[in-house]
């Protein structure tokens, strides 16, 4: 997709932006109601045109890190969205209608690391929807659903909050009655933010809901994650990154037109991109890349540098807005930078573990007074550390009667910077065997990946040694190594296609969810060149074997068990099938590297027993 590309389409949106929405979808619905209801219909079509009218104003109201106190428009004038496509298995699709996703299918599942502009797209998917006028779409943050009662989650109730907030005035029997009509489009955003423990029930709410009004097109956003699975009838594609083009075109977006803003953009087209990669193909990650280049000239290499120096130029942001930056004023003049930011990580770390994403005004300000009292700080009051929050570092930005964190990532980045300069080696340790024993770590990834580069040292031997001696020390009770570690971290497998790859299904017991949590991230972060690899011969192989198993019809997983305890397969087929997989996850090189990990640990610890030992340190 080319920059001249996004430009046409940003600018048909903005031909009609302000203008009342096209009534296609809105006849529809109340043509389809006038014999249920009768004159009803009249009050109907003043109901959606409000809603529509108010739900347009406020999405197309956007502030960014970048952009601070000042709301953008995300298209009209002086907007700043940039149009991103999306990947279908080899084929990029555009995003700038809906119509290109729904030729897809009708249920769409977008997944996507944070940061990429997955709600931007979300919000400008309703404002051109809502102009064109070929669905009535509606909006809605999946982490709301928290607010429902366990067990007892409800889609419909969900939606017609949403519709509420923006004044429709329907009855809850018109609006359900109006479903069967098949001319919403619902945009379902940050499926991530629900909180673990009911993403499961979620998904499946949503996968019940779809299918008893299944002519209602559905969008949902996501980082990944393992809970989406329920979501069977969704076709998932993934959110694409910017390219050079539209990192340019974003940058001279982020702020007015200037020397500075131009020279960024020179210097992004001729290396910055290339060189940083990781971060100008982010939108959030490059608005952040932008902030700390107004202030620094350069542009950190690692991921917890990068925040640490965006947070320091949002904060120390006070000069002019003709160098990029907006003026603000402290209402905890007291608080100095250290206080702040401490204040800041206890809030954030506290938040983070409790998997709260969105707050009332009532909850904030109780985290933020278990704050204060925590970390002992005087002549500071919540309400105003809440203001600077919002209006001065735009950690938090405030929508309707609910505030939430401008992104996500800084509640991880300083949720990670409390775990390495508060908490102590114990406490560490103990919160990390119970974070890895219950959850995948890929829901903390980002988390997890933030602690390594801020403090290598505690993170090898508070995440790491104490997972990796268990391990050891199973594995020396073991008759056969590689196939006892390959059980150790899996329960099963599956075979992808005939020629495709294996992957592999986590068990969910406790040991051995925390055996494979920390294999994998000292694979991740310690044996950062040990991969997977497969070829084509050994998986047709294995999928000729697994065929013939007793158990195979059970489903689409194949438990390690069954090849064990198989009578239709051979002993020899057997120690084959075994090998394959050992060969695949290249098991004993992981091995042999734990091995050496810890008796090198071991080894630097025995020296400080010496008395020399400052001359071999």
């Amino acid at each position: 997709m080319n920059t001249q590309k996004t430009n046409v389409a940003i600018r048909s949106s903005e031909d009609k932006l302000g203008e009342k929405a096209t009534e296609r979808a809105l006849n529809i619905i109340m043509d389809g109601m006038k014999s249920a209801y009768g004159e009803a219909q009249v009050y109907l079509g003043t109901a959606f045109s409000r809603y529509l009218d108010n739900a347009t104003l406020r999405y197309n109201q956007v502030r960014t890190l970048a952009t601070g106190q000042n709301p953008r428009n995300l298209i009209g004038k002086d907007n700043i969205y940039v149009s991103i496509g999306v990947q279908y298995g080899e084929k990029e699709i555009d995003t700038e209608t809906v119509d290109s996703l729904l030729s897809i299918s009708n249920n769409i599942l977008i997944q996507g690391t944070g940061g990429i502009g997955k709600s931007m797209l979300m919000r400008y998917l309703f404002l051109n929807t809502a102009n064109r006028g070929e669905y009535v779409p509606v909006l809605l943050q999946l982490r709301r659903i928290s607010n429902q009662e366990s067990e007892q989650i409800s889609i419909i109730d969900l939606i017609y909050t949403c519709m509420k907030d923006f004044d429709i005035q329907l009855p809850v029997e018109q609006f359900e009655y109006s479903l069967r009509l098949g001319k919403y489009l619902f945009l379902m955003d940050g499926f991530d933010e629900v909180k673990e423990e009911r993403a499961k029930e979620t998904a499946e709410a949503i996968q019940n809901f779809c299918s008893k009004y299944p002519k209602n097109p559905c969008i949902i956003t996501s980082r990944p994650r393992r809970d989406t699975s329920p979501l069977e009838t969704f076709t998932e594609v993934r959110s694409k990154t910017l390219n050079l083009q539209q990192a340019v075109l974003l940058s001279s977006k982020i702020w007015k037109e200037d020397e500075k803003t131009r020279g960024f953009c020179r210097q992004l087209e001729e290396e910055l991109y290339e060189k940083h990669k990781d971060f100008a193909e982010n939108p959030l990650l490059l608005s952040m890349m932008f902030l700390t280049f107004m202030k620094n000239n350069s542009v950190p290499e690692h991921l917890a540098e990068f925040y640490s120096k965006a947070y320091d130029a949002i904060y120390s942001a006070h000069d002019s807005h003709d160098k990029g930056y907006f003026l603000r004023e402290f209402k905890c003049k007291d608080l100095d930078e250290n206080g702040f930011r401490m204040m800041l990580c206890h809030f954030c770390f506290h938040t983070y573990f409790k998997e709260i994403y969105e707050f009332s005004e009532k909850e904030l300000l109780g985290f933020l007074n278990q704050s204060i009292q925590k970390l002992g700080i005087r002549d500071v009051k919540a309400k105003d550390y809440l203001k600077d929050l919002c209006d001065v570092v735009c950690i938090l930005v405030e929508e309707g009667d609910v505030y939430r964190f401008s992104h996500r990532s800084f509640q991880t980045y300083f949720a990670a910077c409390y775990t390495s300069n508060i908490l102590t080696d114990v406490q560490q340790r103990k919160l990390f065997q119970k974070d890895l024993s219950f959850a995948i770590y890929w829901n903390r990834a980002d988390y997890y990946e933030l602690l390594a580069q801020i403090e290598p040292r505690r993170f090898a031997e508070n995440v790491l040694e104490d997972g990796l001696r268990d391990v050891r020390d199973k594995l020396n009770k073991s008759s056969n190594l590689e196939i006892d570690f390959i059980k150790m971290r899996y329960k099963a497998f599956e075979i992808q296609g005939n020629n495709g790859g294996l992957s592999f299904l986590i068990s969910d017991k406790k040991d051995a969810l925390y055996n494979y949590n920390v294999v994998t991230l000292f694979m991740k972060y310690v044996l950062t060149e040990n991969k997977r690899t497969h070829r084509k011969k050994d998986i047709q192989q294995l999928s000729h074997f697994v065929k013939r198993l007793d158990a195979f019809e059970r489903g689409r997983f194949t438990d390690f068990e069954d090849i064990d305890k198989s009578v239709s397969i051979t002993y020899d087929e057997k120690k084959t099938i075994w090998k394959i997989i050992v060969l695949i996850e290249n098991t004993k090189n992981k091995i042999e590297s734990i091995y050496k990990w810890l008796k090198q640990l071991d080894d630097n610890r025995a020296i400080l027993t010496t008395d020399n030992f400052i001359d071999d340190l």
